[in-house]
């Protein structure tokens, strides 16, 4: 006589990754490869933006005004090392799904989401930027109109 009902027993958990082929392997390589040099050039940039950036700012303090450069180089800075940091971590998983076993669609998807945040701060700036854009031609406008 059973003390309960009968239940099966509870399989063990296995991972149902998925493993890429050598060919997959090597474009990932190649990707891999060239975002981690761009990656790095973008954090270049960034650094020489920022570096401008500190010369325009001890300049305008010298001068006494004139912020607007300094301003502009520090925003082409941030998104310079923006894009570098985010480009250089999503080629970090790229490269990992190469050199792992058993943890591709992870790696995958850690790189993916690395380049969705990129592609959102792209999206924003660009909406920013169109706002702003607009907002200029209408002032440019009713300047021109008021003549």
């Amino acid at each position: 006589m059973s003390a309960g009902p009968d239940v099966p027993p509870i399989k063990e958990y296995k991972s149902a990754q998925y493993e890429f082929s050598d060919e997959h392997n090597k474009q990932f390589s190649a990707l891999a490869d060239a975002m981690q040099v761009v990656g790095g050039l973008m954090q270049l940039l960034g650094l020489a933006f920022a570096v401008l950036c500190g010369l325009s700012v001890t300049s305008a303090i010298q001068v006494g005004g004139g912020y607007g450069p300094p301003v502009g180089l520090g925003a082409a800075a941030l998104l310079c090392l923006c894009i570098g940091f985010w480009t250089g971590g999503a080629a970090g998983s790229f490269r990992k799904i190469v050199e792992t076993k058993n943890e591709d669609v992870w790696h995958l998807m850690n790189a993916l989401g690395k380049l969705h945040n990129m592609y959102g701060l792209l999206r924003t700036i660009i909406l920013g930027s169109l706002v702003l854009a607009v907002v200029a031609l209408t002032l440019v406008a009713v300047t021109l109109a008021g003549k």
